[in-house]
């Protein structure tokens, strides 16, 4: 989520350089000039550092009627998010170090800040904690990732769109099991902790069917990007893949105590920027309690009222 000095020198140049190309050739040219993939990245990379606000939609949909013999972990946790649901979010961003997200989903609210490495939690509108450890810094990794991550989906320009009264380009690029193995394979040589995700991915794709797609709007007239949605469905044979698994892992031990059945789910989001380079401002929260280490991000979401150390 930040981003290295020789980033924001890019990001400049590239300003720069659309601001030309723009002035001689007219509206869309940044566009135009550049392949979809580079398109997509740039105007990513400057998502992440530009003040902005950004609104967030989501609907997952979860099918586990005919899952048995799961463990007990796994049972409560499917348990608690039920067959799905819808959720909505805001964003606010000053700068890469200062950032405000709200979530709602369910009749209750998280409210996660950001501010110069520092990262405080507040639920249903409650007093915020502040998490122990500061954020960690991977600016330089986050950039890799996200070149990587677009140039493994391959966008294609689908030609000219107005999204809200605005003159876009859409790209998308379509999710499939395959490239989301290459993706993590290319990631886990770029310390995004994504090294072991690759040959998971790997042994279970015989058992995931399923496939979706990624589309970003950006606007011509600077690139921007003004609408982006991620949709996809998945099923995962859970008990043919576990009892792979098992076999792997211990031959001889026999399968009669395994999990039998098929997970299905499927994601949609959408994402839609405003006031994008404007006037944004986060203001740091006056924490009255601390998150331990231990927690972690991880336990934000399911975090019990008091625990405070």
């Amino acid at each position: 989520m930040d981003v290295t000095r020789s980033r924001r020198s890019l990001a400049l140049l590239t300003t720069g350089a659309a601001a030309l190309l723009a002035a001689a050739c007219g509206p869309g040219a940044i566009l135009t000039a550049e392949t979809p993939d580079l398109a997509v990245s740039t105007a990513l990379q400057a998502v992440e550092t530009t003040p902005l606000q950004a609104s967030f939609s989501g609907q997952l949909t979860l099918s586990t009627g005919n899952l048995s013999g799961l463990p007990a972990s796994i049972q409560s946790a499917l348990g608690q998010i039920g067959s799905g649901g819808s959720a909505t979010g805001r964003l606010v961003q000053e700068s890469s170090s200062r950032r405000q997200l709200t979530l709602s989903a369910g009749g209750s609210s998280l409210r996660l800040v950001e501010y110069d490495g520092h990262a405080y939690v507040s639920q249903d509108g409650g007093a915020y904690a502040e998490l122990s450890t500061a954020l960690p810094s991977g600016a330089a990794a986050a950039s890799t990732d996200l070149s990587t991550a677009v140039a493994d989906l391959s966008f294609q320009d689908q030609g000219p769109a107005t999204v809200d009264g605005v003159s876009t380009e859409h790209y998308s690029a379509s999710i499939t099991v395959p490239s989301l193995e290459k993706l993590a394979q290319d990631l886990g040589g770029t310390g995004s902790g994504s090294a072991e995700l690759g040959p998971v991915l790997t042994m279970l794709a015989p058992y995931v069917t399923g496939s979706g797609s990624a589309d970003v709007w950006l606007s011509t007239r600077d690139g921007s990007l003004v609408r982006g949605e991620l949709t996809g469905s998945v099923s995962v044979d859970v008990g043919a893949a576990a009892s792979a698994v098992a076999g792997l892992l211990a031959p001889t031990t026999g399968t009669a105590s395994l999990p039998t059945g098929t997970l299905g789910a499927s994601l949609s989001l959408q994402v839609d920027v405003s006031d994008y380079g404007g006037s944004v401002s986060v203001t740091k929260p006056a924490a009255t309690s601390t998150l331990p280490a231990s927690g972690g991000w991880s336990g934000l979401l399911g975090l019990p009222s008091g625990a405070a150390s």
